[in-house]
């Protein structure tokens, strides 16, 4: 959405509170350049990450590997 600077000031709360909550970005023009409000994304701490897979190999072995030698 698109809001000059007059209108952001007026009902900044208002806006602040739109973004947040409908995940809306704010646009204000401002100098030739446009000002842009988003809702940042959210960091996980640690514990909350998900687990992902991944190749269990001999630390050993990857500096005789050849990307020949792989098959699927």
């Amino acid at each position: 959405m698109i809001v000059k600077a007059s209108e952001l000031r007026r009902n900044l709360f208002t806006y602040l509170d739109r973004c947040v909550s409908d995940g809306e970005v704010l646009e204000v023009p401002r100098h030739g350049s446009t000002v842009r409000i988003a809702v940042a994304a959210r960091r996980l701490p640690v514990a909350e990450l998900p687990s992902r897979p991944g190749a269990v190999v001999d630390p050993e072995s990857l500096d005789t590997f050849s990307p020949s030698e792989w098959t699927p």
